[in-house]
């Protein structure tokens, strides 16, 4: 490696957040198109859990499996080149409240 080359790394531990669901008929596709739509730019790997399961935030059809409900604990996960920060903070303002815990 020539003097002074940097080399980039992707940080390896992904940012997360809790959300809590707070569409009254929980996450059914008007907030999944939402959050696909609005996740599509970001070239971090974005990933809601929920009750054991996980689903890309990029995924309609992992999305409605996971079938959440009005007021679910969502767990918001991003990682990647992108802006991680960014990305978890688009998918918590299309979900609802972010959790205190």
């Amino acid at each position: 490696m020539a003097a002074g080359q940097e080399i980039a790394m992707e940080t390896t531990q992904p940012l997360e957040r809790r959300v809590i669901l707070a569409h009254k008929n929980g996450l059914h596709l008007t907030p999944i198109t939402m959050l696909v739509q609005r996740t599509a730019d970001f070239q971090c790997d974005v990933r809601l859990s929920f009750d054991g399961k996980t689903a890309s935030a990029k995924s309609a059809v992992e999305l409605m499996l996971l079938g959440a409900t009005e007021g679910a604990e969502l767990v918001v996960q991003a990682s990647g080149a992108d802006d991680a920060e960014a990305a978890i903070d688009c998918v918590a303002s299309v979900l609802g409240d972010v959790s205190e815990d």
